[in-house]
């Protein structure tokens, strides 16, 4: 008899362990391995939200740069070619039918700092285009503000009369490019 007796309280020990859960060194060892696949999967997300930001960035300039042209030959065929340089000036985000997602409006120089991150803005104060980098990006402006591109728009012209002013009777215009006012890297 005293044979089952022990065999019960063996089961009935290994139950009661068994409903306790997990011990503190196994929760412990959960959470470890948690955190280091947490650590990997955010090694490999974070550069490819920066790559992905980076493509949209340069599509949204190249979707620019292809409006400005495209406005520019509207008005040479309409015959509006007095109008070529005012293409120079001003927000060119007003070409588009539907700004970008991104694209947060005017600001005056005093609210630069609110403007988010990964977003375009046309900053009033300079005239200027300009697209705020988010911190995934790995981001080098050589020579402008650290977290920031500006853009103007150039007017290409041959300058035939010499004033250095386009005049569209005597200069021949040759295009326009959204182009940066400072260097700056942007690997992938």
């Amino acid at each position: 008899m005293s044979a089952p007796r022990a065999s019960r309280s063996v089961r009935a020990a290994l139950t009661r362990a068994d409903a306790a859960g997990f011990s503190l060194i196994e929760l412990a060892v959960v959470v470890v391995i948690v955190g280091i696949l947490g650590g990997i999967v955010l090694d490999r997300l974070l550069p490819l939200l920066g790559r992905a930001e980076r493509a949209a960035f340069l599509q949204t300039q190249a979707d620019l740069q292809s409006a400005l042209l495209l406005e520019a030959a509207e008005r040479i065929t309409t015959g509006d070619t007095s109008g070529l340089a005012d293409l120079a000036t001003g927000n060119p985000m007003r070409l588009f039918l539907r700004p970008p997602p991104n694209y947060v409006g005017s600001v005056r120089a005093g609210d630069l700092g609110e403007v988010p991150r990964a977003s375009w803005y046309f900053d009033e104060r300079t005239d200027r285009l300009a697209y705020r980098v988010g911190r995934q990006a790995r981001f080098d402006a050589l020579g402008g503000a650290p977290d920031r591109v500006e853009f103007r728009v150039a007017l290409i012209y041959e300058d035939r009369d010499g004033d250095s002013h386009f005049d569209p009777a005597r200069d021949r215009f040759e295009g326009l490019k959204l182009e940066p006012m400072h260097a700056y890297r942007w690997p992938e």
